[in-house]
Formats: structure tokens, sequence, C-alpha cells
């Protein structure tokens, strides 16, 4: 039912072994047949990270794809994560990042309803309003709001994703890696709401109205926070945890701590 896409560059490589092994305890029931591990640089990847999974472990290095490689990493792993979810061959694809870990285990009927993503939908902030803009103009539509739950986890019918690809390319005539990196603020999930809404005029047919996915993400700006997204991490609905790097390297040594003895408590660590 559910494969995995997940990117990597070299200063994550750490926590994405800890997401192996986070996949490997609470992914068991979600009829993965394959987690598809971006490369984007020259990194190397050890399928044997994943326990019991390993042998569904794809390691798919950029240098596969004959395009060229923007300097920003922020862009080119935006690009890789549509790229590697299109490879799927499952009904669905969960994109994480490397960051991000499972925390308990992933159950069909929480995340699936009906056969939709239970995602919902929220809307654009500002700061993505370019992306919003960029995506109305490709495929003529007026976007009012992006499917959930906010970041990643991110749901995606991987054959959906491979007419996107193709969408994109029919009408720039460009190479899709190409284009999406040309655009500079484009973003990955409003690109792919925008290829649903322009599909269905609805995101209701493929995905379920309430998010029933519960991330808990810490990033860069929110280290002032910390004592509630970490109230929130511990919460027994949450699906999900992620700390970003330049968040983590701002947090004191018991935030940190605290954060290792979460996960060993869930066994990650």
């Amino acid at each position: 039912m559910i494969d995995i896409c997940t990117v990597v560059f070299d200063a994550e490589l750490d926590v994405l072994k800890l997401q192996a092994r986070s996949i490997e305890l609470y992914c068991q029931d979600i009829g993965l047949k394959n987690i598809f591990v971006m490369v984007n640089d020259a990194s190397p990847v050890d399928p044997a990270w994943y326990g019991s999974f390993a042998d569904r472990v794809r390691v798919v290095p950029r240098s596969d794809f004959d395009c060229e490689w923007s300097d920003n990493g922020w862009v080119s792993q935006q690009a890789l994560k549509i790229l590697g979810a299109a490879m799927s061959d499952n009904a669905w694809c969960m994109i994480v990042d490397a960051k991000t870990l499972f925390v308990q285990p992933v159950e069909l009927d929480q995340v699936l309803a009906d056969g939709r993503a239970a995602t919902g939908s929220m809307p654009i902030y500002p700061v993505f309003e370019p992306s919003q803009t960029i995506t109305n103009k490709l495929f003529d539509i007026d976007l009012p709001a992006q499917l959930g739950p906010g970041g990643v986890p991110f749901f995606v019918e991987p054959s959906l994703t491979r007419e996107l690809i193709a969408e994109v390319e029919l009408r720039t005539g460009q190479d899709f890696s190409d284009y999406f990196q040309q655009q500079g603020m484009l973003t990955e999930f409003i690109l792919y709401s925008g290829y649903v809404w322009y599909r269905d005029q609805t995101f209701d047919r493929r995905y379920h109205t309430q998010s029933r996915i519960m991330p808990a993400n810490l990033c860069h700006s929110e280290t002032g926070i910390f004592d509630s997204k970490f109230r929130t991490m511990r919460q027994p609905q949450t699906l999900t945890i992620s700390i970003h790097r330049n968040a983590w390297s701002k947090l004191s040594k018991e935030q940190q701590q605290q954060y290792h003895t979460l996960l060993a408590e869930r066994g990650i660590l």
C-alpha cells in the first residue's frame, strides 16, 4: 500500500540511520515494497541500516538523473522527492526528510480512510505564495489551499506523480528537474497539490478532509518554543518527530538529552 521516499546528504547520514531504525520498528504493517533513499550528493548509504527492510532499500544517487543539479540543496532535494516518489509502483508513497523519525506504529486505518490519504488540507502561508503563483500559472488554476498535514510526512500517489512530471514537461518543453530548479521558489508539495487540483478541481477525491496524521517538527526558528514542541512530540498520537540540524545546534545540553531520552524510550536510540 505505502512506500517511503527520503532524501539525504552528508550532514544528515547519522540521523538517517536513526530514521532507518524507526522505519524498521514502526512501518511493519503498511505494505511497504520499497524505501527510496535519494542521495543529494555522493554520500554512501548502507541498506543494512534498515535491518529487516534492507532488501527493500533502493539507494538512488542524484547522478542517476540526466540533469544539472542546483548548488542550492534546499531546491535540489525537493526535486528529488518528486522523482523518488514517481519511482514507486505502490498505491501511495510517503515522502519524508532524513530527519523524520517515526515514533509509533503507522497503521493503515489511521493514515488511509476509504482509500484516501487522511491528510486534510491547509492554508498556504505567505512565505509560500511565490510557489502558489508559479503553480497557478503553470496549470492555469487558482489553487485555494495545499494538502496537509503541513510538511512531512507527505502522501502522494506515485502514478499521479508520474503524470505530474509528464504534464510539467509537456507544458514547459523542459526536463522536469531543470524546470523545477530554475523556478527557485517553487516547492514540491504545493506543485503536487496544484496538480491534484488541476486534475480533480478538488482534493476530496483522493484525500480525506480531516487529517489523522500528526507530525511534530522543530525548525531552526522555533528553538524558543522547544518545551511546547517537545510536549507535542511526547503525545501518544504524534506519528513522527524531527529537529532540524540548525535547531539542534542551538538547543541546550539538557534539551538535547530530553530528545535522546525520548528516542531511547521509543527504541530508536
